[in-house]
């Protein structure tokens, strides 16, 4: 009988672990109300989405949503007592490329006070899709004993905007606009330092071949651009605009 309940506790104990689709981050728990990373505001903060998806590609990013008991939300003049919030468990994530839907933990999407939870965006994109930037929109409906107030995120009571950049199925084109090079950096392969042969050059941006941001850099000061030292030897993309075009090389770090 012990072994049968020993054997019980196990299984059920898998299935809770396989039915959470997503773990949020504890780096978030004393956080604000909010989802994390926050949306991105123009000339000040907010990460975004940091992680492109690339067609015919399984993409997976989680969100961290944290509720607390108390928020003020932007015109309304009272500080607002909450009960929940919640998304429509379809639905409620517009903008999304076909293929890539989203799930919550708790499976329900409805968070309670005092809480923090996640949803994941989870799935592939399909050939339907055009290699761009989406601009996720979550539908959210915050719980107060006032009453339900629903409300865009982000959107007018909280700003930004999240951009979840969609490439190609080689993960390198975003837009038609982007011309690939192999020949502009030097020397590839490098151990952490590359030149460029073309001069003001700027927005660059290195990512790995899944096509997560590792470092973004405005300019390229004296034409260089150095690789960081924590990230391993392999393949990585780099991305620059000169002009009105945009570039991508890929390069081979080998320190």
């Amino acid at each position: 009988m012990k072994n049968f309940y020993g054997i019980l506790f196990i299984l059920l104990s898998i299935q809770t672990l396989f039915g959470q689709v997503c773990q949020p981050n504890l780096l978030y728990q004393d956080s604000t109300a909010g989802v994390y990373p926050r949306p991105i505001i123009p000339g000040g903060s907010g990460k975004g989405i940091d992680k492109s998806a690339c067609i015919n590609k399984p993409y997976e990013f989680v969100f961290t949503v944290v509720i607390p008991d108390t928020l003020r939300i932007p015109g309304v003049p009272l500080l607002l007592t909450l009960t929940h919030a919640k998304i429509e468990t379809t639905g409620a994530i517009s903008n999304l490329p076909l293929g890539i839907d989203y799930f919550c933990n708790p499976p329900s999407c409805e968070f309670p006070k005092k809480s923090i939870g996640c949803l994941i965006l989870k799935g592939t994109p399909t050939n339907a899709n055009m290699p761009g930037t989406y601009k996720p929109i979550i539908k959210l409906t915050i719980g107060t004993l006032l009453g339900n107030i629903t409300i865009d995120y982000p959107g007018v009571q909280f700003p930004g905007e999240y951009f979840l950049e969609l490439l190609d199925e080689n993960c390198v084109i975003a837009t038609q606009d982007i011309n690939i090079v192999n020949d502009n950096f030097f020397p590839n392969p490098t151990d952490g330092w590359i030149n460029s042969r073309e001069e003001n050059i700027f927005d660059l941006k290195l990512t790995d071949l899944h096509g997560k941001t590792i470092k973004m850099q405005s300019q390229a000061f004296n034409n260089k651009f150095i690789l960081p030292t924590e990230i391993n030897n392999g393949f990585y993309l780099l991305h620059w605009k000169s002009v009105n075009r945009s570039y991508v090389q890929k390069i081979l770090l080998n320190r």
